[in-house]
């Protein structure tokens, strides 16, 4: 096996040690001593600058073979020996082929560090932690796995790794859902190297195959959803997370729950909705003018006049719980609807997530559901409630649907027919 890199004798160009710190391809004491594995080593240029006495230009190349190391010596030597001639303004600055440094770079893109403005993510900080871990995940593997995680290419991540590391994720017995995510997280990692840095590779992860997932339209049934309301409270409500005992309950969380299950909307949504906006016609609410912020964010739209809306209607059970609320006494207030004295929304959202679950576990069914399930229970009601998917005027429903449908008008009806999620729970 080789021990150093290829080389031919070529003034300027050396073989250099990362390690050592030192040229290795002579006859020196340093170079035959030198026992530093094949990855710490690269092709190094030296050139002399004209009329300058003795400075010189070194460079470390990229190229990890002696024939692209000697076509990169010569591209280099032509921009130190004729630094005004046209060449100079080809020079394209030097991308990094070292897979942390841009796992590094992918973390901050995300983030829309150094993003023009146009082409801002504003991704939600879960999802970006999300994705960080499993990038960690693969990094902690390929580490395991004997790689040398400073000196570790891009290159390097052939089919054999994928596939190993697909051995891997199948050892540690995760869920279905949970084996697609890493690998979408690792696929849509090399899909940002291939069109937004331009990097001429190939996607080695879109091979993998990705496992069955049932569906996602688990909706949470009437009598699910009477009974969490009834076991949620305060009885042996902390729960052991870690090294913390935490009282997953709060005097507002079946308030969030029911405007979750009456409402339909993200939990985000849910923890924005302010008094003033609801809409009121003859002195009774009939729409909640909610901004849609997953679609707002994806397009951009920070100026409220530029918003997209959610006309959610006040129907039968939702009133209720307004009025429950103290809707009379806060109309037009700009305080939250929920926990208005919280000023950490996000805090809120993560907490109810997790309390929701929680509270869920005491009913004993042999299926689990999450706070998210209401949503889906919400838009199966609505669909049953109005929606035929059907056009007198069209031939393509999304065409109405899109450009002439008006929700403010739809919700006034939901609300005038007497729409519900769940019907009226029987009193014994």
């Amino acid at each position: 096996m080789r021990k150093t890199l290829e080389y031919q004798k070529l003034n300027g160009l050396f073989v250099f040690c990362n390690k050592c710190r030192s040229d290795i391809n002579g006859k020196s004491q340093k170079a035959k001593s030198c026992n530093h594995p094949l990855e710490s080593q690269a092709y190094k240029a030296i050139i002399r600058i004209p009329n300058s006495g003795y400075d010189r230009k070194t460079k470390i190349l990229i190229a990890r073979n002696f024939e692209d190391a000697v076509l990169e010596f010569v591209d280099f030597k032509k921009q130190v020996k004729n630094p005004f001639t046209n060449s100079i303004k080809t020079l394209k600055p030097l991308k990094t082929i070292l897979l942390i440094e841009l796992l590094t770079k992918y973390i901050d893109y995300m983030n829309d560090e150094k993003v023009p403005h146009h082409m801002k993510k504003h991704l939600t900080k879960s999802h970006i932690q999300t994705t960080k871990v499993f990038l960690q995940d693969f990094a902690k593997f390929l580490k395991r796995a004997g790689f040398n995680l400073k000196t570790t290419e891009l290159r390097a991540i052939t089919d054999s790794v994928v596939g190993k590391y697909c051995e891997f994720l199948e050892s540690k017995d995760y869920s279905n859902y949970t084996y697609n995510a890493k690998i979408k997280t690792m696929r849509t990692f090399y899909n940002y190297l291939i069109e937004k840095e331009d990097y001429e590779i190939k996607n080695v992860w879109k091979k993998v195959k990705l496992k069955s997932e049932k569906g996602t339209d688990e909706s949470i049934s009437t009598e699910d959803f009477y009974e969490l309301l009834e076991v949620t409270n305060e009885t042996d409500s902390f729960d052991q997370i870690g090294k913390t005992r935490r009282n997953m309950y709060k005097p507002w969380i079946i308030d969030l729950i029911k405007l979750k299950a009456y409402t339909g909307r993200r939990n985000a949504e849910l923890f924005a909705m302010r008094w003033n906006m609801i809409h009121f016609e003859n002195g009774l609410p009939v729409y909640i003018q909610s901004p849609n912020i997953k679609i707002n964010r994806q397009q951009n739209n920070f100026d409220e006049k530029d918003f997209q809306f959610a006309f959610v209607p006040v129907a039968e059970e939702l009133s209720e719980l307004l009025n429950d609320l103290g809707l009379q006494n806060n109309l037009n207030s700009e305080s939250y609807i929920i926990a208005p004295d919280v000023s950490n929304r996000k805090y809120l959202e993560d907490f109810a997530s997790k309390s929701f679950t929680f509270f869920y576990k005491r009913l004993n069914r042999g299926y689990s559901r999450q706070l998210k399930h209401f949503r889906k229970t919400y838009i199966t009601q609505e669909d049953l409630f109005i929606n035929g998917r059907i056009s007198m005027q069209h031939s393509n429903y999304d065409v109405t649907s899109k450009y002439y449908i008006n929700r403010k008008e739809i919700a006034k009806q939901m609300v005038m027919q007497g729409f519900r999620v769940f019907p009226k729970q029987c009193v014994v």
